[in-house]
């Protein structure tokens, strides 16, 4: 009896022995993880996009920074011509340094529907540095001469794509060269390349042809109006659109836009008769592109405008409407030629030329001893043209160096009093630009 009692012990001691172990073995046995979500690849839309975590949005971050030295050397002529005196003024200063740097954030989101893609896009800029000599400003397009400090953010793009749709902040569907070929913050001027509040409509016609019908903002495209006051607000937008078409060989495009000029009292706000004559404004522009063998490419582009001076770049450079309430005519030519002699190194030709037609003007010129005033007829006349040099170290790693010459002016008579003058001012500048994209 006690034999059996002992055998029964232990068999019942080794159940619970193995029990012990096999329950320290379990604990001892990895325990299966909680999934993590990882960053899929989004392949449908070209490269570095990726899915947005739990959504079907693919987005694609990237940006860059640009940072430019400039030495710029001015020289600035005033003449009068009356019948008692004849002078000149000469404003030649030493020439300066400077340095501006601007970082850029790109945000793209497209996500796939029945209806097509949906996308939306985002570009920040915050510059900082120092402005110096003549040229066109960087926000407004008008061409003047600045001295001062910049340091802000802006809002280069933000928009939404569908269905063929464009809305918010965009590239102007009249412009296409919009000084491609000019390198660093601060590109040449007499052009037209403005990003304004648009919405657009695209038509896709297959076989690289297309078409665009779009109401823009014409605040975008309007400064002070010069010496000229502005009585109404915009109440038409501004109406663009082009043909355009985009192949193997290159591209081109024809566009047109007409812009609302509204009422304007060029010289006396009382007199209701000197309101503007010219109700509406427009423009027109044509422009081709030649790829050859993947290593040049040649732009030639051409515009002209009448009552609508932004679309030659000119906005504040000339008036919408002249002294006798007429609307003002303008036009230019420009282009590029950018070659790549290997990979990594290239060189660029760019430039551009402008010219307006007679307008009148009100003026006063005293020479000491008389005043003369009046209406006289004047013209606008301005070209930029630059070369470059460009080397490609390393994938997203630009570095430049450029010159450019710049020669603008304003000249008029007055064939009755015999008053003439001009003003004239030419640049001589320098860029160095180092430019990281990623």
């Amino acid at each position: 009896m006690k034999l059996k009692t002992v055998i029964k012990n232990v068999l019942l001691g080794s159940v619970a022995g193995l029990a012990m172990v096999g329950t320290a073995a379990a604990a001892d046995l990895p325990v299966k993880a909680k999934a993590a979500e990882y960053v899929k690849i989004c392949s449908t839309y070209g490269a570095g996009f990726y899915y947005i975590p739990g959504t079907d949005t693919c987005l694609k971050v990237g940006g860059y920074v640009t940072a430019d030295t400039y030495y710029t050397d001015i020289d600035a002529k005033t003449s009068v011509n009356t019948p008692t005196f004849f002078g000149r003024t000469n404003y030649d200063p030493d020439g300066q340094s400077y340095f501006l740097t601007r970082v850029g954030v790109q945000l793209d989101a497209r996500t796939q529907t029945e209806y097509g893609t949906l996308r939306s896009y985002f570009e920040g800029r915050f510059n900082a540095g120092e402005n110096y000599g003549f040229g066109q400003e960087i926000d407004t397009g008008a061409f003047s001469f600045s001295d001062g400090i910049r340091n802000q953010a802006e809002m280069k793009y933000g928009y939404i794509q569908f269905a063929g749709f464009t809305f918010g902040r965009a590239t102007s569907a009249f412009d296409f060269w919009a000084g491609d070929g000019w390198q660093g913050i601060q590109p040449g001027s007499f052009y037209s390349d403005t990003t304004l509040n648009v919405i657009q409509y695209t038509a896709d016609f297959g076989n690289g042809f297309s078409a665009t019908i779009a109401l823009e903002d014409s605040y975008g495209r309007e400064d002070e109006f010069a010496n000229f006051e502005e009585l109404s607000g915009q109440q038409v937008p501004d109406i663009v659109a082009n043909i355009a078409y985009e192949g193997t060989w290159g591209a081109f495009k024809v566009s047109g836009a007409w812009h609302q000029i509204g009422d304007y009292d060029p010289i006396d706000l009382v007199d209701p008769l000197l309101y503007s004559n010219d109700d509406s404004g427009w423009a027109v522009l044509a422009g081709v592109r030649f790829d050859f063998a993947e290593t040049t490419t040649l732009y030639v582009e051409g515009a002209y405008a009448s009552g609508a001076p932004g679309y030659l770049g000119l906005a504040g450079t000339m008036p919408v409407v002249d002294a006798y309430g007429n609307a003002v005519s303008g036009w230019y030519v420009g282009g590029a030629l950018i070659h790549y002699w290997t990979p990594s190194v290239f060189t660029g030709l760019v430039g551009s030329y402008t010219q307006t037609d007679n307008f009148a003007v009100d003026y006063l010129v005293t020479d000491g001893t008389d005043t003369y005033e009046g209406i006289s007829s004047t013209d606008f006349t301005g070209y930029n043209v630059g070369v470059n040099i460009g080397w490609v170290p390393v994938k997203g790693l630009t570095l430049v160096l450029q010159y450019d010459y710049l020669s603008a002016e304003y000249s008029g008579s007055d064939i009755s009093e015999l008053v003439s003058y001009s003003q004239e001012a030419t640049q001589n500048r320098v860029t160095f630009s180092a430019k990281r994209s990623f």
